[in-house]
């Protein structure tokens, strides 16, 4: 058995033992309703990528043959051959999906995307592309957010839709992205996030709203000194949901809502208060 070339996704639930404690009463009962909780958020990764169906949803293309996902505790992993034609593209729409549904839930994740060498059936999972996107995951990504470097958009361009060149494909892919302040490539699930959302212009500002009130509730739970570490993950949040609401109260975007007659919108969007920089 040799180990295969492939692209390698490490997922992992932030908080999740925080969620299982709340699982349980103070003389060990449990509490069906903070179960019911996180079996919902394992039902929403499942969903994402039809696990326990036959037939594909969300109009993605059908499953590939090499790709596989393998879901144990709190950790997620996804992988595939890296010559799928535009398979990172619907990857990391898919993985964009996931961490969207997630927020409904109150639950963030922190990620990492790299390809190499690896075996992944459903019986066997290891390599070093695996040890290499856990490192990355857990000492680079640091805040709530699944990255990747740019070569791994470089490669998209190679294993490319025959409807595209290879430039073409890259800008699809890039076109989830962000690239942040320290050179890294994330997913970006706040202003690219209106156009997955089954309502785009009436459901981002419930989406908006939802970001807020987790950002909120984090930057409160943390402020004793010694969560400092997640107290940072939240200020990051918090930097790029005030960029979100900088945007939506541009005054040409509210000015063309108003002008299509979206009075109501406008002012739900005017109503949105950034979070304190200081925080």
């Amino acid at each position: 058995m040799n180990y295969e070339n492939r692209v390698t996704v490490f997922i992992d639930i932030l908080g999740f033992k925080d969620l299982l404690s709340k699982t349980t009463g103070k003389k060990g009962e449990d509490d069906s309703e903070k179960i019911k909780e996180i079996f919902s958020a394992y039902k929403t990764i499942r969903d994402v990528w039809d696990l326990d169906k036959t037939v594909p949803k969300y109009g993605k293309s059908l499953p590939k043959n090499s790709k596989e996902i393998t879901t144990f505790s709190d950790c997620l992993v996804i992988s595939f051959n890296t010559n799928e034609k535009s398979e990172i593209f619907y990857t990391l729409l898919e993985i964009k999906w996931m961490i969207m549904r997630l927020i409904y839930r109150g639950i963030l994740c922190r990620g990492a995307i790299t390809y190499g060498k690896l075996i992944h059936t459903k019986e066997v999972l290891f390599g070093p592309a695996l040890a290499e996107a856990y490192i990355l995951e857990s000492k680079a990504a640091l805040y709530p957010r699944v990255i990747l470097h740019k070569d791994i958009i470089d490669l998209a361009g190679t294993a490319r839709s025959q409807q595209h060149s290879s430039e073409e494909e890259k800008e699809y892919v890039e076109s989830l992205l962000e690239k942040d302040s320290d050179g890294m490539y994330y997913i970006d699930y706040f202003a690219k996030a209106q156009e997955e959302l089954d309502d785009p212009q009436y459901g981002f500002p419930d989406y908006i709203e939802k970001i807020g009130q987790k950002i909120r509730k984090g930057l409160i739970g943390s402020s004793n000194v010694y969560r400092s570490d997640i107290k940072v993950k939240y200020r990051w949040m918090k930097e790029r949901y005030n960029k979100l609401i900088d945007s939506v109260q541009n005054e040409n975007f509210i000015e063309r809502l108003k002008k299509d007659g979206e009075f109501d919108l406008a002012e739900t969007y005017l109503e949105f208060k950034k979070i304190n920089p200081n925080a």
